[in-house]
Order: structure tokens, then C-alpha cells, then sequence
């Protein structure tokens, strides 16, 4: 950590390394983490992943923005989203409604119903719930396989776009609240993202998302092992440059929090022994072997929950 690469072009190209902070283009970077891996492809997306290289890590000088030397380009992205192996994110399904139940109530907290799209829907489990907490619901999903469970899900309660947020084209100042989850570390361009989803807001409409912390304890103490170091992130916030973002989106700032997400032990023990945590080879073969492993359970990874409405 702390070695300097001071970098001079603005052009991403695929497998090269990116030539200026995203956030606010600045050139002065330093390694924040060094390389294992980081090829994004197929074996590294993804709950199904076997890979989980995440590649160098860089830091900007300037903000203190992290992110991930690798950027493939857009259609590149969109490509390996689109052909993404939900398997095993679907196994998971039993959490994926608790987590969406925890995200309804902190976003009920600020607003109560009304027009919401979920950008980044994946197969649906958030647009259920607020779909039957009365809310009019949207969903956009690039995968098409995760587009049409959500569909499947939703039974004609709410529209899904299989598509990019940019090929949906949605109407501007058209939604009382739009919901980021899990989605703003896997753009290219974040700033750019988040500015084209407050311009979908109505003025005073509400704006959420929940990202990997990169100043988090777990993040701090698990250091290269942390489980959110990911091929597939390419940007890691934390609270003063992800309200540095939103701010520069023209977003006002009115809450941080953290959520735990739920997933099985048997899926936690899997994933902690992919990073070489101590112990959890063990645990993941033990748990396989009787009921412990498919119970659901509360998990703290080290994220930020954020709110922020539109002026």
C-alpha cells in the first residue's frame, strides 16, 4: 500500500489500467491493494463465481476514492451481466426476501409509497415486497434470466425492462424513489450513473443505495480477505466519497446507516473458505452434512446504506 502511480490519459481500454479516479478524474493514484487476479469473466461473476481474484486496487490522492485498476468497457460489462450464471444466487432466495424486508423498512423510514424503480432488480425480490407494501413498482435488470424471474415474481404487479438503465429509457423526473442495491460498485462511470438516476427523481423524490464500505471494520480488519473484494467491483466507496458523489450528482444527503444482509450458513462458511478464511473449510463440510447449513442468518459484511433526496 501507498506505492505512487502518478497516470496521464483519461481513455479506458479493456485489461489496462484506468488513467484517472472516476470520481473526480484526478491523476494522482496510488496501489491501495496489490493484484490476485482480476480477469473479469464468466467464473468471476456472480454468486456462482469459483474466481475471486479481485485484481489491483487503487486509491485516489485527491478524494480517497478505491477502485479497481481493471474497467472493461460498457458493452463488455453488459455482455457478462447478461450471460451471468444465477444459480446460486437463486439457492439463496430465502435471504434475498429477508434483505429486501429490511430494505423496504429503511426506505419506508424516509418515504411511504408511491411510484419506485429498482435499478439493478435482479429477480425481483425487493419490487415483491414493495409491490405488496402498495408502492408502483419498476424494475430494470440487464440479465435476461433475472429479468424474467423478477417478472415471473412481480405476476403483473409491475413492469420489469430487461435492459442497461440507459436502454430503458425511462422518463425523466417520473418516480417518487429509485433504489441502488448492490449495483453503484459495478459501473464503469459511478458519477455519471448516479447523476442519470437522480434525473429520473421527481423533485423531492428519494434516492437509495447500499455499497460495499471500504472503511468498514470488516474491510479494515479482513484487509485482501475481505469478501467484497471482488473482480466485479469496480469502485469501493465509503461514507465521505460516496456523499462526495452523490452531492456532485445534485443529491442532498440525508441518512448513512448499515443493514446486515441473510444468507444460509452453508453459503456464508462457502464464500469465507473461497477468501482463505481460517476455519470455515472445515465449517462448510460439517454444515453440508445436516440442517444447520440451510439456516438463514444475519450477516454484516461491511456495507453503507445511504438516502438522499432530490432538491
Amino acid at each position: 500500500m501507498g506505492e505512487r502511480v502518478t497516470l496521464e490519459q483519461g481513455t479506458v481500454t479493456t485489461g489496462s489500467s484506468l488513467q484517472r479516479c472516476p470520481l473526480c478524474a484526478g491523476s494522482d493514484i496510488e496501489v491501495h491493494l496489490e493484484a490476485t487476479g482480476g480477469a473479469l469473466a464468466h467464473d468471476a461473476l456472480g454468486s456462482s463465481r469459483t474466481d475471486v481474484g479481485h485484481g489491483k486496487v487503487l486509491r485516489c490522492r485527491g478524494c480517497g476514492f478505491v477502485f479497481s485498476e481493471f474497467r472493461p468497457a460498457d458493452e463488455e460489462l453488459h455482455t457478462l451481466y447478461r450471460e451471468m450464471n444465477p444459480t446460486v444466487y437463486e439457492k439463496e432466495a430465502q435471504g434475498r426476501l429477508k434483505t429486501a424486508q429490511r430494505h423496504l423498512k429503511m426506505v419506508q423510514r424516509h418515504i411511504v409509497g408511491g411510484r419506485l424503480v429498482d435499478v439493478g432488480c435482479a429477480s425481483g425480490s425487493f419490487l415483491k415486497v414493495a409491490a405488496e407494501a402498495g408502492w408502483t413498482v419498476t424494475g430494470v435488470e440487464p440479465s435476461e434470466t433475472l429479468a424474467n424471474y423478477a417478472k415471473k415474481l412481480l405476476d403483473g404487479r409491475g413492469d420489469v425492462h430487461c435492459a442497461t438503465l440507459q436502454q430503458a429509457k425511462l422518463q425523466p423526473q417520473s418516480f417518487d424513489a429509485l433504489t441502488l442495491f448492490d449495483v453503484l460498485e459495478h459501473v464503469t462511470d459511478p458519477l455519471a450513473f448516479l447523476t442519470e438516476c437522480a434525473s429520473l427523481l421527481k423533485p423531492g423524490g428519494y434516492l437509495f443505495a447500499n455499497v460495499p464500505d471500504i472503511s468498514s471494520l470488516q474491510a479494515r480488519v479482513l484487509g485482501s480477505r475481505w469478501p467484497l473484494l471482488l473482480a466485479e467491483h469496480l469502485n469501493y466507496f465509503d461514507r465521505t466519497t460516496l456523499k462526495r458523489c452523490g452531492d456532485a450528482a445534485g443529491l442532498r444527503w440525508i441518512a448513512f446507516d448499515r443493514r446486515p444482509a441473510s444468507f444460509t450458513v452453508e453459503y456464508v462458511l462457502y464464500r469465507l473458505s473461497q477468501h482463505g478464511i481460517p476455519g470455515s473449510s472445515l465449517g462448510h463440510r460439517m454444515v453440508q452434512e445436516n440442517s444447520l447449513g440451510s439456516m438463514c442468518i444475519p450477516v454484516y459484511l461491511g456495507e453503507t446504506f445511504a438516502a438522499w433526496v432530490r432538491a
